[in-house]
């Protein structure tokens, strides 16, 4: 029996009572057992507009494992007092709660329980350090609160709303500072094999791609196709490079075998490649072989500055739950393009095919290395047009 039936019991009796003693004092005893059930639930309903909640970090976009201070701020704005109010709210398993009155795992959930004592007319503050251990987004849109009743009933349930979103960036894997040297082609002299836009000199319009810079569109273009138009400039000697990663299925029923961790190393050395680009000022666009929008592949456009480098890890951060194709056709596609460029392959698994594929770029003039991410330290072939001719001439 709960407190509100137990209070109209007595009620009841009392009033009962009153009838056949016919004593006033039992009538007003009686009638308040009857209005306080009443109360509690006036209270209840209407405590959404006295109590509220406001939660604040320090950072919106962190690479996993990074710290982040939270703050919550109880607010009471009523004349009453509000002892023992506890918050509930869950987050995923992989973030770290520290600062909480109480943290358990249930179900592959993180719920964190706060305690507030609130006076009336008055506010409590929280501090607590969540650390995300996985890329992706940490969503929280609500909280429910739980308040020890004032008079006489069960704890007062509360949902507060709340808008607050993580987005925790892949953790970089560690690479050689080096790296991008090795593989970078020598001389500085204008050629069509190291091609990149110089705002020196315009050559023409295109239509907007995601990740051109703001200042690069030409707003006269804009005005008259009535669609965002981006200037094209003319090439200069820097390269550009051609990065593409080899995502494999999250499960192989052939091989009965998971890839989740094989992937997430893979988007890992994709990061990292991302930032050591940007470090060097070094133009870049993605090849992913994921499906995306009805596409074979995910390919993201040129760009080398820190607004590409944000769009880079944020797309690495959101990758979730996607479709997997080839590795093969994103290469024989990369055969076919016009000029000479400087192609980089991120792959877990260095079979024959794509070895035979990177030799059949090298052939058609490209610069190709690939990373090996199978193993840890990553390994790095570079294929040669020198080295292929020799092998070719061993085989005669």
């Amino acid at each position: 029996m709960i407190t509100k039936q137990t209070f109209h019991v007595i009620g009841f009796v009392l009033l009962l009572f009153a009838i056949f003693s016919g004593h006033w004092f039992f009538f007003l005893f009686g009638g308040f057992f009857f209005f306080l059930p009443a109360a509690q639930d006036w209270w209840g309903k209407s405590m959404s507009k006295w109590v509220s909640l406001e939660w604040s970090s320090d950072h919106t976009r962190v690479l996993s494992g990074t710290p982040v201070h939270v703050t919550v701020r109880l607010h009471n704005r009523s004349w009453l007092p509000l002892p023992a109010t506890w918050l509930r709210f869950t987050l995923p398993e992989h973030v770290v709660v520290e600062g909480a009155d109480e943290v358990r795992t249930l179900n592959h959930r993180t719920s964190v329980r706060l305690r507030f004592d609130l006076p009336m007319r008055q506010s409590a503050v929280r501090t607590l350090i969540l650390i995300p251990n996985k890329r992706g987004t940490v969503w929280l849109t609500d909280i429910q609160s739980e308040t020890l009743p004032l008079l006489g009933e069960e704890p007062t349930a509360m949902t507060l709303s709340i808008s607050f979103s993580l987005l925790v960036y892949p953790l970089p894997l560690a690479l050689s500072p080096v790296l991008l040297a090795k593989t970078e082609p020598d001389g500085n002299r204008l050629s069509r094999q190291r091609q990149q836009d110089d705002v020196t000199f315009q050559r023409g319009v295109r239509s907007y791609m995601p990740g051109d810079r703001f200042k690069h569109i030409h707003w006269k273009a804009t005005a008259k196709t009535g669609s965002l138009e981006t200037r094209l400039f003319e090439y200069t000697a820097h390269p550009n490079w051609r990065i593409v990663g080899h995502i494999l299925p999250s499960y192989e029923p052939m091989m009965q075998k998971y890839n989740d961790t094989t992937n997430e190393r893979t988007i890992s050395c994709l990061a990292a490649l991302s930032g050591l680009c940007r470090r060097k000022s070094v133009g870049y666009e993605l090849y992913l072989t994921v499906k995306q929008r009805g596409r074979d592949h995910f390919h993201l456009p040129t760009g080398n500055g820190k607004a590409h480098h944000l769009h880079v890890m944020t797309q690495l951060a959101q990758m979730h739950h996607f479709v997997t194709t080839s590795l093969a056709p994103v290469l024989r596609r990369l055969e076919g393009v016009p000029g000479k460029e400087a192609i980089l392959i991120v792959t877990p698994r260095m079979d024959q095919s794509v070895q035979a594929s990177a030799e059949r770029l090298v052939q058609c003039g490209h610069q190709v290395a690939v990373l090996d991410v199978s193993s840890d330290p990553v390994t790095i072939q570079r294929f040669e047009h020198a080295r292929l001719k020799k092998r070719s001439v061993m085989m005669r």
